[in-house]
């Protein structure tokens, strides 16, 4: 309400303005040859009864026709910017980040017109005041909003608050209560970070030394929660997983050591914007062979049979440099052909896997893909192809691309008089076994790799054919991780949409192999839990360092998390997703959910930290993870392998309410810094986000989101 400056008997809000002590002016003599005398200002009403920051301010009165340059208003010292001013009124404003970051409470008030001195007090509120009950979370998405946050305290022992999350509850109170906050950086650039320092204003007593500390301390029963691991740091040793007798089994594939898959997967970004449309070059290219061979030969489709030996393009990336590769049939299904290189290690010994693997192409993994993800063949009409992927398994991959299992080119898109070296055909290159290595264990790891490299066919094809840019590489990796997802729902108890599927039926299936199982949500939990060790310094849209392949994980959880929350319909979804459009990476998946990518991070970042947390709901389904239990999937890692896995693996620094400084040294672009205030609560808690050193503009594009656990 607006209160009469002098006369306060309307007003009762607890945050009212008290009145204004007008000084007696200064009466200058009149002018010579007249009998005037200067007008006294006289006021007698201001609004609002609390300042906020960028709020207006509105103050009426009498004889206020003044030049605004002889207006002067501040409050607690700080200026205020006079808009406009009139006989009967002066308008001004509050500087969005001028007032400092404090608990709400009276300020001095001084409005001087015209050599008249008016004094007064009245509430300033700097902080966003936020009084959330258990469950509730809140959002902090713009700049204005994460510079001074209050969390206020809860008012009886119980921790039952009094106000809402929108900030209108009182200060005052004790309480026991625990609040996660995430710190999160909105920046889109991959390689992008920033420093910040977060301090806190508050009663209690602080946990720790924690302003010159860069790992937080230990504390509490959230011991496991602080067990960091840098990036580079190695995932599970081999000797470790049941059933798998040879050791670069996991290192080559299990852990998914491909650092430069991404890298490759940019490159043929880079050959298809180069190369143009390859439905208008095929066209091109059937005119012209038409006209020199005839309907029939123009049309004719490259047969192969079981036995035949040809001769493939091995490309990588390159169009134009090829080496040739001697490869035999080993099958031709109605989705598939599969064959091996002559040259390979075990050649002409493992028939029966590679049927294996064509059969479960033709019956499991294309209807799946083409069904829920993309059709792989989207393009073979174009190309006069067989209507069939072709599968080269060849030690090309092996002796040239050492440490990857797999990958695609675009170059075999496109028809020959573009690149010279195509295949003409829908293929995939992948390693074969080792002489050290069991056909079994080769084929337990590859055929997860085969819907993987399925997948990633399918996003070229289907992009090729509706003239659409190609996926950025993180959620290109993310989407085909996703098709490994649903792969693995094809087993018994393999997982379902929005099933909350724990470790038993899965992770631990698979890596006891409890069944022909192949290795699928293990690589996706255990570098997940990778990614929330080293949070602050990794990032779900790529690589943070070399050697570095936790945004496999990390991207797959943020579109499974996305998913699970915004699709109606969960393959129609995946396939809008991959299909894209003009817009690529954070911009297609924001406007799949039809969310903001700030808001879709805010709300992932506290999912990771509060899902199926024993005791907890969230007020929001946006806080969780649906189709998984990942509590109960880490617990069980940690459970196998007590030595590798923590049960509780994101990094977070716990503290007590108090008064610090915390500074961050690097925060990842698209990630968090989490904090965890627990204890008793007895009053309001102020953070406030500055930038590095305590400078007091935080970084652009950090943001806070804040959820009440307890």
């Amino acid at each position: 309400m607006a209160c009469l400056l002098g006369v306060l008997q309307g007003c009762s809000s607890a945050d009212a303005v008290a009145p204004l002590n007008q000084a007696k002016p200064v009466i200058e003599a009149p002018i010579s040859g007249t009998n005037s005398v200067p007008a006294i200002p006289r006021l007698a009403q201001f609004s609002p009864d609390t300042l906020v920051p960028g709020a207006s301010v509105v103050i009426t009165g009498e004889h206020l026709a003044h030049a605004i340059d002889s207006i002067s208003l501040t409050v607690g010292g700080v200026s205020l910017q006079v808009r406009s001013a009139s006989a009967s009124r002066i308008d001004a404003v509050v500087p969005v980040g001028a007032l400092p970051c404090a608990a709400t409470a009276t300020q001095p008030v001084t409005l001087t017109v015209a050599g008249t001195v008016l004094t007064a007090t009245v509430p300033v509120r700097a902080a966003n005041r936020l009084a959330l009950k258990v469950g509730e979370s809140a959002n902090l998405l713009s700049a204005d909003d994460v510079r001074c946050t209050e969390l206020l305290a809860p008012t009886n022992a119980s921790g039952t608050g009094t106000g809402t999350g929108t900030g209108t509850g009182t200060g005052t109170g004790t309480g026991s209560a625990r609040y996660m906050v995430a710190v999160v950086n909105t920046s889109v650039v991959a390689s992008a970070s920033s420093a910040f320092t977060l301090r806190g204003t508050g009663t209690g007593a602080m946990a720790g030394q924690l302003s010159a500390m860069k790992n937080p301390p230990v504390s509490g029963n959230m011991t496991s929660a602080l067990l960091a691991t840098t990036p580079s740091t190695p995932l599970i040793a081999a000797s470790l997983l049941p059933g798998l007798r040879t050791a670069s089994l996991v290192a080559q594939q299990a852990t998914a050591a491909e650092s430069r898959h991404d890298d490759q997967l940019d490159a043929q970004r880079t050959i298809a914007a180069r190369a143009g449309s390859a439905t208008a070059q095929w066209s091109a290219a059937r005119a012209e062979r038409l006209n020199r061979l005839g309907m029939a030969m123009a049309l004719s489709a490259t047969s192969m049979n079981v036995g035949d030996v040809i001769t493939m393009k091995a490309l990588y990336n390159s169009c134009s440099a090829g080496r040739d590769v001697q490869a035999r049939v080993v099958y031709a299904g109605a989705r598939a052909v599969v064959l091996e290189d002559v040259n390979a290690p075990r050649a002409r010994t493992m028939d029966a896997d590679y049927r294996a693997i064509g059969d479960e192409f033709d019956r499991v993994q294309y209807p799946l893909l083409r069904d829920n993800i993309g059709d792989p063949l989207a393009m073979n009409g174009a190309m006069n192809g067989d209507g069939r992927v072709t599968m080269l398994f060849t030690r090309f991959v092996n002796d040239s691309v050492a440490g990857t299992a797999g990958y695609v080119s675009a170059c075999n898109f496109y028809p020959k008089s573009t690149f010279a070296a195509s295949n003409e055909n829908e293929v995939f290159y992948a390693r074969v076994a080792t002489a050290t290595e069991t056909p079994a264990d080769w084929r337990r790891a590859m055929r997860s790799t085969v819907i993987h490299e399925g997948k990633h066919l399918a996003s070229f094809a289907v992009r090729l054919a509706g003239n659409t840019p190609f996926e950025e590489s993180w959620l290109e990796e993310s989407t085909a991780r996703i098709a490994e997802e649903l792969y693995s729902r094809t087993f018994t108890d393999g997982g379902s949409w929005k099933g909350n599927t724990g470790y038993t039926g899965t992770v631990r299936c698979e890596v006891y192999q409890c069944d022909d199982r192949p290795l699928m949500m293990w690589k996706h939990f255990s570098v997940l839990h990778q990614y929330l060790r080293g949070v602050d310094t990794l990032s779900p849209l790529g690589a943070s360092t070399n050697n570095d392949v936790t945004f496999y994980a990390s991207g797959w959880s943020l579109v499974r998390w996305a998913a699970d929350q915004y699709a109606t319909t969960e393959g129609t979804w995946l396939k809008a997703l991959v299909k894209g459009g003009p817009q690529t990476g954070l911009a297609n998946l924001a406007q799949r959910t039809g969310r903001p990518a700030g808001e879709l991070l805010a709300d992932w970042a506290l999912a990771n930290a509060v899902d199926d947390l024993p005791g907890f709901t969230a007020d929001r389904t946006q806080l969780s993870f649906p189709s998984w239990n990942v509590a109960d999937i880490m617990s069980g890692l940690a459970g196998t392998y007590p030595s590798a896995f923590s049960a509780a693996p994101l990094r977070a620094r716990i503290m007590s309410f108090g008064t610090f400084t915390l500074p961050v040294q690097q925060l990842r672009a698209f990630s968090s810094s989490y904090f965890s205030f627990e204890g008793a609560q007895t009053g309001g808690q102020l953070l406030e986000l500055r930038g590095e050193g305590g400078a007091v503009a935080a970084p652009a594009g950090l943001r806070v989101a804040v959820v009440r656990v307890e």
